[in-house]
């Protein structure tokens, strides 16, 4: 039974750092951007995460891209 996969949803992530807290540990925020293009390049799509990270208050620790693809049956 053959299948094809479709392109779905895609979101950027940034990830960053929000300081430490009582006990020493890191607090961490997300910030997640949907509605993005899934034909849009992993270059393109960080271009623009780095612009965000530049108008964060707290330095940035990661960037990510999550694509969701569906599975039909063909």
């Amino acid at each position: 039974m053959p299948i094809q996969v479709m392109p779905g949803l895609s979101r950027l992530r940034i990830t960053y750092s929000k300081g430490v807290d009582g006990n020493g540990r890191e607090i961490m925020g997300t910030k997640t951007y949907a509605n993005v293009k899934p034909e849009a390049s992993d270059e393109d799509v960080y271009a623009v995460a780095s612009a965000f990270a530049g108008l964060q208050k707290y330095p940035v620790t990661s960037i990510g891209r999550v694509d969701e693809k569906k599975i039909i049956q063909g």
